[in-house]
């Protein structure tokens, strides 16, 4: 390792649960992850209606945890469509809302990459069909050049 490598350390935990009070508003603690979790739960979690405030932050750049906040609701919704499956209707729990969130962000993952796989294959036909054009074109000028050269012959 030289001197300016810097070897990052696991996280002691891999997941904690920190709060008190009403389950509706708690922070977790996921180990070994970083800014681009954290950002894309947030968003995921912000864009829920229920969920009165998400945030997190990475409390230092040496280690490797994220903090996410969750605050949901502490009333229940009457919208059938917001009503919680295991709860038959009661406030939604931070637990929940983040269980929510990361399964919408893997269903938006796995789409992402559906259409970066179908993109993927129009690219490299793209790519050899552009190939092949220009291996034609390198032909052509070489067959010109021969006709030029045995012109001036």
């Amino acid at each position: 390792m030289s001197v300016n490598e810097v070897k990052i350390k696991r996280a002691p935990t891999a997941f904690e649960l920190r709060g008190t009070g009403p389950p509706t508003s708690r922070t977790f603690v996921l180990g070994d992850e970083d800014h681009t979790l954290g950002n894309a739960l947030r968003h995921v979690l912000i864009n829920d209606a229920r969920v009165d405030f998400a945030g997190y932050c990475v409390p230092h750049p040496s280690e490797p945890v994220v903090h996410v906040r969750v605050q949901s609701a502490l009333t229940g919704s009457t919208k059938e469509e917001d009503m919680d499956v295991e709860g038959g209707g009661g406030p939604l729990t931070a637990i929940e809302a983040l269980k929510e969130a990361c399964a919408t962000l893997g269903n938006q993952c796995d789409l992402v990459l559906e259409q970066l796989g179908e993109a993927a294959n129009e690219v490299k036909l793209d790519r050899e069909r552009m190939d092949r054009l220009a291996e034609e074109d390198r032909m052509n000028e070489d067959e010109e050049e021969e006709e030029e050269a045995q012109e001036e012959e």
